[in-house]
């Protein structure tokens, strides 16, 4: 494994906690549409697979325009030497939209 594959687990690691211990994430997870809930509870325990990408892309159009996670994983590569990275990638996004919700106008 190289280094930056280490650091984006360990990474991926600090995200995870941060995410699930932000204030705002229990009320932002209860009103998740069911595709983006599936895909944050598999992300908050491990790493991306080819099969969730496949999984994003399946994920309706209404839900795909709202999370913006969605579309990124969607998008993703399927190699599985780049999982880590996408995963750190996507794991930023969402405790972005973590830290935002509840500012958004309705």
């Amino acid at each position: 494994m190289n280094q930056a594959d280490l650091k984006d687990l360990i990474d991926n690691e600090v995200k995870r906690v941060k995410i699930q211990n932000h204030a705002n994430y229990g009320a932002w997870h209860a009103v998740l549409k069911p595709s983006a809930r599936q895909i944050i509870d598999f992300i908050l325990e491990e790493d991306l697979t080819p099969e969730y990408i496949m999984f994003a892309q399946d994920a309706s159009e209404e839900e795909q325009e709202e999370y913006r996670f969605l579309i990124i994983i969607a998008g993703g590569n399927p190699d599985l030497a780049v999982m880590p990275a996408l995963t750190n990638f996507v794991l930023a996004d969402i405790l972005l939209e973590i830290r935002e919700f509840g500012n958004k106008p309705d």
